[in-house]
């Protein structure tokens, strides 16, 4: 538990420096390198034997959030590289890598390379979405501190969510939630982590909407709304990357991080809810 700890609080000041060099090109780097960690551990927990489909993943998956920054570059080129066509080659080949490594190749290994190195590294790059909340919609008089925020809103769902679940599942839990997948998860905990979230994202929207923005909204209401769903798909996520453990009989994604695991151990939960508060964002044109 002490060593769990520790590390947990290097992890949260490592988090707190990252976010404070958010808008200079580091926080890209730091994306990328986050996304390559992601495919590494995805390939090992599969087993992948295909070296070449091995480091071809590695790449695509750093590149990720860098087309997100600097895509914009290759309109200068006399080519259309739209990121539909970008995504199309890719999959050719990872096919193509597939039937040349066909004696140590599954058929179900491309849709995992897939996860985690085009789909996992498009969540994780939803963090720079936020980051740029005040250019991607400037009718909603955003500015750059709504982005820290809703990049932390987006971890107390997901992080502040599973601690409260932990502790309130190990004084209240008694209903199982998920037995086969996660047998610790109890309805108890999940009930204690939507009310801490709820609470957590309500005290830190006041330190923002009082001491940061320009302007307050007081739009308590659509924080505790968007509270509730989101930290439930972070449960989502949670059980959806334990089945895959299971699945692949590993305990932890790595070893990376002593008593926490690897990187995708802390982002299962987050990957979910990022996407999810960015569709909702987007969707529902939530002004906070």
């Amino acid at each position: 538990m002490k060593q769990r700890i520790i590390f947990g609080l290097l992890c949260v000041g490592a988090g707190i420096l990252a976010l404070c060099i958010r808008n200079t090109p580091l926080f890209t780097v730091i994306g990328a390198i986050i996304c390559v960690m992601v495919a590494v551990e995805i390939n090992k927990a599969i087993k992948l034997k295909n070296k070449p489909m091995f480091a071809l993943s590695l790449v695509v998956s750093a590149l990720v959030p860098v087309y997100y920054e600097y895509g914009y570059l290759l309109d200068r080129l006399p080519l259309d590289l739209s990121p539909i066509y970008l995504i199309a080659i890719y999959i050719l080949a990872l096919f193509i890598l597939m039937l040349t490594g066909y004696e140590n190749t599954k058929f179900s290994d491309v849709g995992m390379v897939l996860l985690g190195s085009l789909g996992l590294p498009l969540a994780v790059t939803v963090l720079l979405y936020l980051r740029d909340i005040d250019k991607i919609f400037p009718e909603q008089n955003y500015t750059t501190e709504h982005g820290l925020f809703l990049i932390l809103f987006a971890m107390f769902c997901a992080w502040i969510s599973d601690a409260s679940a932990y502790f309130g599942g190990r004084f209240f839990g008694k209903h199982k939630l998920a037995p086969k997948i996660s047998p610790k998860k109890t309805i108890e905990g999940v009930i204690s982590g939507t009310l801490g979230c709820i609470l957590a994202n309500v005290i830190l929207y006041a330190v923002f909407d009082n001491l940061v923005f320009a302007e307050p909204h007081n739009n308590y209401l659509a924080i505790i709304i968007m509270s509730i769903p989101l930290s439930l798909i972070g449960v989502c996520g949670d059980l959806t990357f334990s089945a895959l453990k299971r699945n692949y009989e590993i305990k932890d994604f790595s070893n990376l991080v002593p008593g926490h695991g690897g990187v995708m151990d802390r982002f299962d939960s987050e990957v979910f809810v990022l996407v999810a508060l960015y569709a909702i964002i987007n969707i529902f044109g939530v002004v906070i």
